[in-house]
């Protein structure tokens, strides 16, 4: 070659390569482009093409998983029950039907996949630098998408009751116990046997399972609506090759049942997903603080990325009004739905391309599209890329090439010029002709068609030429030397002729054969992954777990009923173990289930064996305790003994007096409203009752308030209001109601006050 030119490379000076290519960041982005290219290899030999490479269909195979996942997931849901024991018998019978067997498998197994697909995704976009503005809506809810399918796995683990869910309890309730409400939400719904058949609380968790699913859909719609064209699913060739591989995994290994969790005994080991609950172990052995608030950072900083690693942003795509002919070629082109034909009454043509600028990546794609030049980059006259092809016909160049930005970043390999634009979408075919007409051979060279940084580049300039696509290549250049190759980026030397999705043929049959070899290479490794034990250490120990919902003044379950007499106080609590003083303090007090509620839950660890175990509680600190446990209990290793202390249900006299008077069904209450307004001046068969409270000390000379009302109800012809016959009133209340609901009733009266 002549001139001076072989292997030049220039980069366009019809855009901004300042903005495009400084910083360290973008040095950083493009060494961890290559690695990854790298580490790529395995799975692009698979696929013999590049059309075939699974890592360039993350995204829609992403959102094929989601859907697997959703559609198993409401069939595994219509054989659930919920409760801690139904629950799991619910799975069981579930597991042992075929077909439940095969769907409750290939619901697990396509969730795990979609965790690693997701994250090769994000780690994909994140190297390729799809994430600055405006594309950080994609990011953020990408990431957040992944979150959430975190969220989702952990709780479907928690719905089926097994020892895993014990597991999951543990590092719940040492997040719940560190505030009052949270610690009251466990003992009563969880840890304790106040919990009952537990339904409500799997009910929660099975809610929370649904919404976060529902979520994640509606993250997938916000996550692809600023994309034209969003590829919602992949082509039958993957849905076929995932769908087939997810079936014949659930056959050949089923997911089988752990044991049910039981509270009576401690977990020594558990099989654990690594997948979904990577942090169980650290939740179990770590501060929540220190685990849940790292984790709320990190994602916090994931989620940032795109502010943290930002530059300059290349300007949007303009448009020279006076130029163009409203064919809206480029509206139909761009990748992110940036460009609005609109109606128009200057110049001759009806319609004018419109720019939204808070959409558009600056890729240049659209300029491929134009023909006549009636869009540019950076403000900077499109024809300068004709201008260069003169400047090298001029140094006596034979053949020029035109390829991308990313190419040019990972390095090239090749004797001809070349000039380097954002995407090589941005050469429009009327480019392609003109260097013909000055004697160069042109190649186009373009990342992968599914791996272009810009989406849609490579694959429009293929269709381009091919004639599927306007604006096309003209007959008359039907056999000039343009041509179109691809290459993964890093590999220029590697490029292989191309066609666009437009004019791709059928995939041959004996091209998936590797690519299945691969499939079951993953998944056999993914599931053994996904049975890794965790040994949580405590087998050969036994426990003893003491749990408190206690008021000072309230009788404990157990207990004689005696009246609730709150008093405020703060109780306090020893254990002694084979003599020794475990615990010993005032418990803290809470709104809980009612005022200066005493909370507290504690696990002591002993040896297997025969201990003496005595437990005091007394509801003034100061005075005088009670011995509430008093026993020699033998444990054995793994064994965990549970004993509740929790308060009689209190009733309100008020409150159930009320209930009483509202009745209106005589023999299961008083009846009283049958009879008796409260509305001040309103006269049924009796009396009103408003203000009863300040009238009934003063009707019956030497009877209190108190004595009077209670006459009244069981001896109600001792003393009769005037106007009122006597007899009136049912005088058999005293058998119908106990002493108890007189009481109340009476306590209700007396709030009843004139206002």
């Amino acid at each position: 070659m002549e001139g001076g030119v072989e292997s030049e490379v220039r980069f366009t000076a019809a855009a901004d390569w300042a903005a495009r290519r400084d910083g360290p960041g973008h040095s950083a982005l493009v060494s961890l482009d290559a690695v990854t290219s790298v580490l790529e290899k395995p799975a692009e030999a698979a696929g013999g093409t590049l059309r075939l490479n699974p890592l360039h269909h993350t995204g829609p195979i992403a959102i094929l998983l989601f859907v697997i996942a959703f559609i198993t997931g409401v069939y595994v849901t219509m054989f659930y029950r919920f409760g801690f024991e139904a629950s799991y018998t619910s799975v069981g019978l579930l597991e042992d039907s075929l077909a439940g067997r095969i769907v409750r498998a290939a619901h697990r197994y396509s969730s795990i996949a979609l965790v690693i697909v997701s994250i090769l995704h994000g780690w994909r976009t994140f190297v390729m630098a799809r994430f600055q503005k405006p594309r950080r809506t994609a990011w953020v809810t990408g990431v957040v998408m992944v979150a959430v399918v975190w969220l989702i796995g952990v709780t479907g683990y928690w719905l089926i009751w097994d020892v895993r869910a014990q597991v999951l309890n543990e590092a719940l309730r040492r997040v719940m116990a560190s505030f009052s409400a949270g610690l009251d939400f466990m003992i009563d719904n969880v840890l304790t046997s106040a919990a009952g058949s537990g339904w409500p609380f799997l009910l929660l968790i099975f809610l929370i399972h649904c919404a976060l699913s529902l979520g994640v859909a509606v993250l997938i719609w916000f996550h692809l609506r600023h994309l034209a064209r969003p590829s919602w699913m992949p082509t039958n060739f993957w849905i076929g090759l995932i769908g087939g591989s997810l079936v014949v995994a659930s056959v050949i290994l089923p997911l089988g049942m752990l044991p049910p969790l039981d509270g009576s005994s401690l977990v020594g080991q558990v099989n654990l997903d690594p997948f979904f609950l990577f942090l169980l172990p650290l939740a179990i052995e770590w501060s929540p603080g220190l685990l849940w608030g790292g984790a709320t950072a990190l994602l916090a900083l994931v989620i940032g990325l795109p502010w943290l690693l930002r530059r300059r942003r290349p300007a949007p795509v303009a448009v020279i009004d006076d130029r163009c002919i409203g064919c809206a070629w480029c509206a139909a082109d761009c990748p992110y739905d940036t460009i609005a034909m609109v109606d128009t009454d200057v110049g001759p043509h009806l319609l004018l391309a419109v720019v939204d600028p808070t959409k558009c990546v600056s890729c240049g794609v659209c300029l491929g599209s134009c023909p006549t030049q009636a869009l540019a980059l950076e403000g900077i006259e499109p024809a300068t890329m004709w201008s260069e092809l003169d400047e090298l016909t001029e140094a006596g160049a034979t053949s020029v090439t035109f390829t991308c930005q990313r190419h040019a970043d990972r390095g090239l390999e090749t004797p001809s010029p070349v000039i380097v634009l954002p995407c090589v979408g941005m050469a429009p075919p009327s480019l392609q002709e003109a260097a013909t007409d000055k004697g160069l051979t042109v190649e186009m060279v373009g990342c992968p068609v599914d791996d272009c940084s810009y989406r849609e580049g490579s694959a429009h300039a293929a269709d381009r030429l091919s004639g599927a696509r306007s604006p096309k290549l003209r007959q008359a250049y039907a056999d000039a030397s343009i041509s179109m190759t691809t290459a993964p980026p890093g590999s220029f030397a590697r490029r292989r002729p191309v066609v666009g999705p437009a004019t791709a043929p059928p995939v041959p049959a004996n091209k998936a054969v590797p690519l299945i070899m691969l499939t079951v290479l993953v998944a056999a490794v993914s599931i053994w992954i996904s049975q890794a034990v965790y040994q949580v250490g405590e087998a050969d120990q036994a426990a003893i777990t003491i749990s408190v919902d206690h008021r000072a003044g309230v009788p404990l379950v157990g207990d004689a009923a005696t009246e609730a007499t709150p008093t405020g106080a703060a109780p306090r609590l020893t254990v002694v173990i084979d003599g020794e003083t475990r615990f010993d303090q005032e418990l803290a007090l809470a709104d809980a289930d009612g005022p200066d509620t005493a909370l507290h839950w504690e696990r002591f660890l002993v040896a297997p064996g025969i201990h003496r175990l005595v437990i005091e509680m007394a509801d003034d600190p100061d005075g005088p305790s009670r011995v509430v446990f008093d026993d020699t209990v033998a444990m054995e290793a793994g064994e965990s003994l549970s004993l509740d202390y929790r308060d009689q249900p209190v009733v309100v006299a008020a409150d159930a007096g009320r209930a009483i008077f509202n009745s209106r069904t005589r023999g299961a209450r008083s009846g009283c409203a049958i009879c008796h307004s409260l509305e001040p001046g309103v006269d049924l068969v009796g009396p009103s009752l408003a203000g009863i409270a300040s009238r009934a000390a003063n009707s019956v000379p030497g009877l209190t308030a108190e004595e009077y009302l209670r006459q009244s109800i069981v001896d109600p012809d001792a003393s009769v209001v005037d106007g009122y016959p006597a007899g009136q009133m049912f005088s058999d209340l005293a058998n119908v109601l106990t002493n108890t609901e007189i009481d109340q009733l009476i306590v209700y009266l007396l709030t009843l006050e004139d206002k």
